[in-house]
């Protein structure tokens, strides 16, 4: 947009120096007093100053166009925001990390200390005490998740939301982790830990069952994780009682919970499978891409098999070692493609052009005046043509937060495709060049609307909409002198 404002300012300020030198030539001609007849020169000259006036008018468009640009944004902000505190209230985004398990234990700590006579001997400190927790990833890992979307509003804003029921299974079999100058394990203190983006989406858990030999089939599930690993600070969480030796164990579960946005899992296991099923057509997968997918207008349906090696930590580790969880994730963002706000944004890129594109039109109407007995446009004529184009993108803006994208284009665009045509042929007193006119505005808001429904091809498009311009003006000047 900038080099565009650069180069229409270069060409405003040509077109100037022009017009001014072809001014100083006859002025100094007619003083001394050589009259020379220029009619053609002096028909250029008009046709001149209507190409200066209508880059004059185009780059004065920017700033209609610019102010509706930035009150787009200023909405867009406004939606994000509404959006954003639907989140917090309803359930924002969820990331999955878990089941993990968790295993205290406490360890001596030894110091050396200096003698008075400078001899060094060794003291031990013992300091019986939690310092420590260890966490055990699952073996395998199975997540299966259903979503079903929903809409929640706020005034004219509304957020996509989602209810979910997630059914799990984790197998664990670990051997026990060597710690230098360990204690103890406390095996009476596991915990089974379940990670979660935020405790406030849950609805419930249906079921978390340990089952194991010798291990209690059902206790209380507890609030909280007790952890510092940044991916299991929030969720909560199982007391389970270990044996000395421990033994492997299963633990089955299934969890209702809401959000937005999106839904990640973590692969936490030596090889983890998620299954993730939604009635929403539009997904966006980042991070670990499924292995399989199915996406149709009713839904779409996404498989990931991921093996730990992918990942750059271990299955065992310590609270306290800060690992990072997230650096591999199967991400799944629930958008809604080419939002209204997006569409009008890249329609205002091309508002130039089709301002642009009208006036050239209106000059191409200038050309050829002689040929009939329409009337010259003015200056204010021109003026009110390209108000009319700018204010389809303010009303285009207003309307599509209230009906359908399509509804409010159509909407809009009678605006200019009525006001314009009529307004053409009224000033030129000519019908067919009201009809030229409207046949114009037609194709370039039927192009237009094209434009936004097809993102992939927008630039290929656009691109062939200059090269129209560029021959169709070479076909009409072809035999101008």
């Amino acid at each position: 947009m900038t080099d565009l404002i650069f180069g229409l300012l270069a060409l405003l300020l040509l077109a100037v120096f022009g017009f001014g030198a072809f001014v100083l030539v006859k002025t100094g001609l007619n003083r001394l007093n050589i009259n020379i007849d220029l009619p053609e020169l002096q028909a250029r000259s008009s046709l001149l100053l209507k190409g200066v006036l209508a880059l004059a008018l185009c780059l004065l468009a920017i700033v209609p166009l610019s102010m509706v640009h930035d009150m787009a944004n200023e909405r867009e902000y406004l939606y994000k925001d509404v959006v954003n505190e639907i989140g917090e209230s309803w359930g924002s985004e969820q990331t999955l990390a878990g089941p993990v398990l968790v295993l205290p234990y406490t360890y001596v700590v030894i110091q050396e200390v200096a003698t008075g006579d400078g001899e060094v001997k060794e003291v031990s400190e013992r300091r019986t005490r939690r310092y420590d927790e260890v966490v055990i990833l699952p073996t395998t890992l199975d997540l299966k998740a259903g979503l079903t979307h929903d809409f929640r509003t706020r005034g004219i804003y509304q957020s996509l939301v989602y209810q979910s029921t997630i059914e799990g299974k984790a197998d664990f079999q670990f051997a026990l982790p060597n710690i230098a100058n360990l204690e103890a394990f406390h095996f009476d203190a596991a915990r089974l830990v379940f990670g979660l983006s935020a405790n406030k989406a849950i609805d419930g858990v249906d079921m978390f069952t340990v089952t194991g030999e010798g291990l209690p089939a059902e206790m209380s599930l507890m609030s909280g994780t007790g952890l510092e690993t940044e991916a299991l600070k929030r969720g909560f969480h199982r007391p389970i009682s270990l044996a000395e030796t421990p033994v492997p164990f299963t633990l089955d579960f299934k969890i209702r919970l809401r959000g937005s946005q999106g839904i990640g899992f973590l692969p936490l296991g030596e090889s983890s499978t998620f299954e993730l099923t939604t009635d929403w057509p539009h997904p966006s997968f980042v991070g670990a891409l499924p292995t399989a997918r199915n996406i149709n207008d009713n839904g779409f349906s996404a498989t990931w098999n991921i093996s730990h090696l992918s990942r750059n930590y271990p299955q065992v580790f310590v609270d306290s070692a800060s690992i990072n969880l997230d650096e591999a994730n199967a991400y799944t963002q629930l958008f809604e493609p080419n939002t209204h706000y997006g569409k009008i944004e890249r329609s205002l890129k091309y508002g130039l052009l089709f301002v642009a594109l009208t006036f050239i039109v209106l000059m191409m109407f200038e050309l050829g005046m002689k040929q009939g007995n329409a009337q010259s446009l003015s200056a204010l004529q021109y003026a009110m043509v390209g108000a009319a184009m700018t204010l389809f993108y303010l009303v285009l803006l207003a309307l599509s937060e209230h009906m359908s994208f399509t509804m409010a284009f159509m909407a809009a665009a009678s605006i200019p495709l009525i006001s314009i045509p009529a307004y053409v042929g009224s000033a030129t007193g000519s019908v067919g060049r009201g009809v030229i006119m409207l046949s114009m505005l037609i194709g370039l808001y039927a192009l237009l609307y094209s434009i936004l429904r097809l993102e992939d091809y927008a630039l290929l498009m656009g691109s062939g909409l200059l090269v129209t311009v560029l021959l169709t003006l070479m076909f009409m000047t072809r035999k101008k002198r």
